[in-house]
This record gives C-alpha cells, structure tokens and sequence, in this order.
C-alpha cells in the first residue's frame, strides 16, 4: 500500500511538473459582437483553457491554457464546428450555413467593415442572442 501511495505521488509531481500554462494566440474569423460572445464563450468551455480574449479587429483569440489539460488543435476544432474558421482548421460549410445572417464573414470579404457602422461591428445595438 506504501509503494502504492509513492506511486501515485510520484506521477502526480510529474505530470504537474510537465504542465504548465501557456498563451496562443491565433486567428479565427467573425463579424461582430454576437461572433465574439459565441467564439470566447467556446474557448472558454473547453476544460484547461483558463482564459480566451478575441479581437473583433485582429481577428484573432488569445487563449491561456493548460498545456496538460488541452492545446489550441482541440480548441480550435470546437470553434470551427460552431461555424468560424479557427487557425488552419476551416468551418465545415454545413455550420457556417447555421450562422446569423449578419456573422457570414464569408459572403462579406471584401467589404469594409465599417460600411458596416461600428456598433454593429462590436456589437452594440445587436438584437441576435448566443446560441
């Protein structure tokens, strides 16, 4: 039972030893204050992510996790199955398609945002609410 107690600490040390909390930040597409809500919403419902912070500007989350408990791959899976492109991982067409009307960042390419009015690109005055 000893051994078996000395066991278990040994590994606990060593697998807390090995984690460590690290931050990422990478690019994911969205349009507006509804997208930002969801996408950190997301992020920060995956076990191990301690923080996620998107920038509706830099298109771009910065994430605090726990490298032992996650990694960005894993949190950038469940954002694209929301419908936004997360890294190198795309939206499949059939999520994207279930996206406001107003978040199809795809369909706007090439606009400028800010024929868009600034409220609705940050979100104020949107009447959707987050699934």
């Amino acid at each position: 039972m000893k051994k078996l107690l000395l066991l278990a600490a040994t590994l606990l040390i060593a697998s807390l030893a090995n984690a460590k909390v690290v931050e990422k930040t990478f690019t994911v597409r969205g349009h507006c204050g509804m997208c930002k809500n969801r996408i950190e919403t997301a992020a920060k419902g995956v076990e191990g992510v301690q923080d996620a912070a998107y920038d509706l500007q830099a298109q771009s989350l910065k994430l605090t996790y726990d490298t032992a408990k996650t990694s960005p791959r894993k949190v950038q899976k469940i954002i694209a199955a929301l419908g936004y492109d997360a890294g190198k991982i795309k939206a499949p067409q059939e999520a994207y398609d279930r996206l406001e009307p107003c978040c199809k960042y795809r369909e706007i390419e090439g606009v400028n945002m800010h024929e868009h009015g600034e409220g609705h690109m940050h979100g104020e005055g949107h009447e959707h609410q987050a699934e």
